[in-house]
């Protein structure tokens, strides 16, 4: 089995090639245009092509490297003589030219920061195509010797397909199978890792239970088979799903305001108990016109008011907090430009206010039946997150 710290480790290394690969790209295409801002599309485009082909192919080759030394290394360690792993690379011309004249319509528009960018991201995801073909390849070279190849998620990216097939577990190489396992989406940070073992559904990394990947697989069926359900929506369900938190939070707001605030610092606990509890979180600017509402976030892309009590909040009249803190937000969703605001979602962060779990959920049912708010997320002492729509 492979160690949870020695995947970690891998990962992190993979990112680091990825990033390298990533960045350099982006750099020397945007430092081309800038220098020849005259330029035309076309000559931008082919001028980023020639960067990419020169870029793409080395770190293909240092990822690929990468995936072979590793391979080696589980081999010997599980006893399997084999012969020494070779490199795959995944870099093709043609899809280099394809990804430059896709992107060249962000030039269009004077977009050359949003080009580079684009074909950095290439470059990062050909270097991870490189690094799990590299190991697909072995094992299919190996199958008669024992080895198999899983495909283990690994983050933010996993959609439903990803899962299905890391729910098999370690199955031998067949072309279906290795067709399957070539299939990567973009910006996917699954990784195919090889195994040893007889038992497909073996713990290859450890945590990783393919009998556990099988149940998540059905509720991600289920997510995506909500016709109620957002696109935004479903992907904080299955982050959700996965224990995964969210992507780091992005404040356009600037985050050091918050100190000079009267319960700043409830405010930004309360956003990384959001984005931990699997939502994408954008705190909005303060810039709305004269006469008209700002509204504090943006969860999971829709507008979302925070509101963070004190601890003095609760007063002498009890849950009275809560009524007044919805009562506010309704007001400010009705005073929107271009509102009001559906739907209306409230983030009550009660962290910091002495009341019980039980309490605030059945005085926020209430107060909802009486106000126009079609959601509440309820953060209550103890970390505990209640999501709680009509």
């Amino acid at each position: 089995m492979i160690s949870a710290a020695e995947f970690a480790a891998y990962n992190r290394a993979v990112a680091k090639i990825g990033d390298r690969a990533a960045s350099d790209v982006e750099t020397a295409v945007l430092a081309w245009c800038r220098a020849h801002d005259d330029a035309t599309v076309a000559e931008k485009r082919e001028a980023a092509k020639l960067i990419m082909e020169g870029f793409v192919q080395g770190y293909d080759d240092v990822a690929a490297e990468f995936a072979a030394q590793w391979y080696d290394d589980l081999a010997e360690r599980n006893g399997a003589r084999l012969q020494q792993a070779v490199t795959m690379t995944t870099y093709k011309p043609k899809s280099v030219d394809e990804v430059a004249r896709y992107q060249a319509k962000k030039l269009a528009n004077g977009g050359d920061a949003a080009f580079a960018e684009a074909c950095g991201e290439y470059a990062r995801n050909d270097a991870f195509r490189s690094l799990n073909e590299t190991i697909i390849s072995n094992v299919g070279r190996d199958k008669d010797r024992g080895a198999r190849f899983a495909r283990v998620p690994t983050g933010f990216e996993t959609c439903t397909f990803c899962l299905m097939l890391a729910s098999r577990g370690a199955v031998y190489h067949t072309r279906k199978s290795a067709g399957e396992f070539k299939h990567f989406h973009r910006r996917c940070d699954c990784k195919v890792v090889p195994g040893f073992e007889d038992d497909p559904d073996a713990e290859l990394v450890e945590g990783v239970r393919p009998e556990e990947l099988r149940e998540q697989w059905a509720q991600f069926k289920n997510i995506d088979e909500d016709e109620s359900l957002t696109s935004a929506d479903k992907d904080a369900a299955k982050r959700a799903v996965l224990g995964s938190p969210g992507p780091p939070v992005v404040y356009k707001k600037p985050k050091e305001a918050f100190a000079h605030e009267r319960g700043g610092s409830y405010d930004l606990a309360a956003h990384e108990a959001l984005r931990a509890a699997g939502h994408e979180v954008v705190v909005r600017k303060e810039d709305a016109p004269e006469g008209f509402s700002n509204i504090d976030l943006l969860l999971d892309g829709k507008l979302c008011e925070l509101k963070s009590p004190t601890s003095d909040a609760s007063g002498v009249n009890g849950l009275r907090f809560i009524e007044r803190n919805i009562r506010k937000a309704v007001r400010q969703f009705e005073k929107v430009e271009g509102g009001p605001v559906r739907p209306s979602i409230v983030a009550l962060n009660c962290e910091e206010v002495p009341v019980t779990r039980e309490d605030a959920l059945k005085r926020v049912r209430l107060e909802m039946s009486r106000h126009d708010i079609d959601r509440v997320i309820l953060l209550t002492r103890g970390g505990a997150i209640d999501d709680i729509k009509k």
